[in-house]
C-alpha cells in the first residue's frame, strides 16, 4: 500500500487472501447448516377486505400507488392478519381494527418475523411501513392509537439495524474476518483525508454564508 491516489490508497501487489477464502468458504459452510427459514402463511387476498384495501392503495387517498406495489402491501397485510387470526371464515374488519389495536400482537408479530422467519431489520421495518398503510386505511373509520405503537416497534428495530451495523463494521469484527487492513493503516487513510475534508467543509460554509 505504497502508491496512492487523490482519494484512496491501493494495492502494488494482490495481497495474499487464502485465509480470507477460508474464512468466507466457512461462512458458506455456517450459513448453509443454519435452520431454514419459516415461510409466513397468508389469507387469500380475494375478499372484500382485499379489494378495498387494493382499491384504497392505487386511489388517491392511499397514494395512488402502482398496481404490483399495491398487490404487495395487501399481500403483505394479509400476512400479518393470518398470524392474528387463524380462521379465515372470521375474518372480518371488526378482526383487522382488533389486530391493528393489539400492541401485544404487534410486537409479537414482529419478533416472529425475526424469530421464526429469520427476516432481518430491514424487512421487519418493510411489514412495519404495511401495517401503518393499514392503520391509515382504517382510519376512514376513525382513528386508534396503534400508531404509537408502530412508531415504538420502529424506532426498536431501527436501533437493533444501527447496533449490528456498528458490530458488523467494527475493527474487531473486520479483523476476525480476515481484514488486512490494521488500525493503524485505517489511521493513515484518515489522516490522508482529513484535509480535503476540511477545506470541502470550510468552501460549503463560505457558500452557504454567501447564498
Amino acid at each position: 500500500m505504497n502508491t496512492r491516489h487523490s482519494w484512496f490508497f491501493f494495492f502494488d501487489e494482490k495481497p495474499d487472501v487464502s485465509t480470507t477464502k477460508e474464512l468466507a468458504d466457512g461462512d458458506t459452510l455456517s450459513e448453509v447448516t443454519k435452520q431454514p427459514a419459516r415461510v409466513l402463511p397468508s389469507f387469500s387476498v380475494s375478499n372484500q377486505i382485499g379489494e378495498l384495501l387494493t382499491k384504497w392503495l392505487t386511489g388517491s387517498g392511499g397514494g395512488c400507488q402502482k398496481d404490483r406495489i399495491a398487490q404487495q402491501i395487501v399481500k403483505r397485510s394479509f400476512k400479518f392478519l393470518k398470524f392474528c387470526c387463524e380462521d379465515e371464515e372470521k375474518l372480518s374488519f371488526e378482526v383487522l381494527d382488533f389486530s391493528l389495536c393489539s400492541y401485544s400482537l404487534l410486537f409479537k408479530f414482529i419478533d416472529y418475523l425475526q424469530d421464526e422467519c429469520k427476516l432481518g431489520h430491514g424487512g421487519r421495518l418493510g411489514y412495519i411501513d404495511v401495517i401503518s398503510e393499514l392503520i391509515d386505511f382504517r382510519k376512514i373509520n376513525g382513528a386508534s392509537d396503534t400508531e404509537l405503537h408502530l412508531k415504538r416497534a420502529r424506532k426498536t428495530v431501527a436501533k437493533m439495524m444501527r447496533l449490528q451495523w456498528t458490530q458488523d463494521l467494527g475493527i474487531e469484527t473486520l479483523d476476525t474476518r480476515g481484514h488486512w487492513v490494521t488500525m493503524e493503516e485505517l489511521l493513515e487513510m484518515v489522516t490522508f483525508h482529513l484535509p480535503r475534508y476540511e477545506n470541502t467543509v470550510k468552501k460549503l460554509k463560505l457558500y452557504s454564508r454567501s447564498s
